[in-house]
């Protein structure tokens, strides 16, 4: 919904040393290890600490995002009314809380382009860089055919996962894409009807 470069998961990073420290009282240096290592056997930081040592998922996403957003996230005007002429239904899939994304969407003036908002409370114990919390989502909007839905995300892992689940997938990034997988690529959410354009037509069978 914001650029990836806007600097919002830096500050959310910084927000969760502090988190770590503050709690488990240990020197800075430690911090990175910890969450290093967390991260990477638990996928998620918040599951590792919750698995190693107990912390309290709620507190810890409500402390981690509660960040400032309108020296990180530009203004966009146009993205109401390009949401509102996509005729689908929207939902956000996010690994951050509820209350995160509706300050975003509130900011940027698209809380009314979407039908719900389904966070990293709603799939736990997985994150969207699990294949396994796709149909958990899909579930939770009434269960369409993955094949009629389509991700959009910032991280090509994301994509790659839920098209592992028969989603469709669109990248918004403007980095080059790594994995190999040439999804459909745009810069910014600005361009997400050309992208939709262009997936429908690859999908479209030939005549």
């Amino acid at each position: 919904m914001y650029p990836f470069e806007s600097g919002v998961w830096d500050a959310v990073g910084v927000r969760i040393q502090l988190f770590i420290k503050n709690k488990l009282n240990i020197p800075d240096e430690e911090v990175i290890t910890l969450r290093t290592r967390l991260r990477e056997q638990y996928r998620s930081t918040m599951q590792g600490l919750y698995v190693e040592f107990g912390i309290d998922q709620q507190e810890y996403l409500q402390f981690v995002h509660d960040i400032e957003l309108t020296s990180l996230i530009p203004p966009n005007p146009d993205l109401p009314a390009l949401l509102t002429a996509i005729p689908q239904k929207k939902y956000i899939f996010t690994n951050s809380t509820r209350y995160h994304a509706q300050r975003i969407l509130q900011y940027l003036h698209v809380q009314d382009c979407f039908e719900d908002i389904m966070d990293a409370t709603t799939i736990i114990p997985y994150t969207k860089f699990e294949r396994e919390a796709f149909p958990i989502a899909l579930r939770l909007i009434g269960s369409p055919a993955p094949s009629e839905c389509v991700m959009v995300d910032d991280e090509e892992d994301i994509i790659d996962r839920a098209k592992e689940e028969g989603l469709k997938g669109i990248l918004v990034n403007r980095n080059p894409q790594q994995n190999g997988h040439q999804h459909i690529q745009i810069p910014t959410i600005n361009q997400l009807d050309q992208a939709l354009k262009q997936l429908s037509e690859q999908c479209s069978p030939s005549l």
